[in-house]
């Protein structure tokens, strides 16, 4: 099979499995942030294979999809806003090479989706027990909550090093052969 026929099955299936992963999410308590991560990394090696541009095309129609058939919204706000597409831009953050404010840009970029998400959820456009979960949470204990995440997403980033490596020098050759 020609490469660019694997290549393009290759996003038709990474593409269904994200959205799998994220509509079986619900049925895990902890999923809420766990499937959003997995479907991210799954399709990364469509960034990696085709181009950025087809990567954030496969995020934003895994996205809107999951927007439809998720049960779960705010699993699908999270894969939208930050854990779908962050796979994606990775690279191009990874290339700052003052690496001070490479970390400041993707602590940034967190922050700043993550408080633009909620703030959808919470004051534009409130999903109900959302807004009640966070109406009976003390301040302090959201400070923690976001302090926890921000500390999530830095594992989450150094584990996309890792996972990036898997895939060159595992995954890739046995999908597209050793000459690529």
């Amino acid at each position: 099979m020609h490469s660019s026929t694997k290549r393009i099955a290759l996003c038709g299936i990474l593409s269904a499995l994200a959205i799998v992963i994220l509509f079986l999410g619900g049925l895990f308590p902890l999923a809420t942030f766990t499937a959003p991560a997995l479907a991210g990394i799954l399709l990364w090696p469509i960034g990696l294979e085709f181009n950025l541009q087809s990567g954030l095309m496969a995020w934003i129609g895994v996205g809107f999809l999951s927007l439809f058939l998720v049960p779960d919204k705010e699993m699908s706000l999270i894969f939208l806003f930050l854990l779908g597409f962050y796979p994606q831009i990775k690279g191009k953050l990874d290339k700052i090479h003052n690496k001070l404010l490479q970390w400041l840009s993707k602590m940034a970029l967190f922050f700043i989706t993550v408080f633009s998400m909620y703030g959808l959820i919470l004051f534009l456009f409130p999903i109900g027990e959302i807004a009640e979960d966070f109406k009976d949470t003390g301040t302090l204990f959201l400070v923690a909550l976001v302090l926890i995440a921000a500390l999530t997403f830095v594992l989450y980033d150094l584990c996309l090093d890792r996972i990036r490596l898997v895939y060159y020098y595992r995954l890739r050759p046995i999908l597209f052969g050793k000459g690529r």
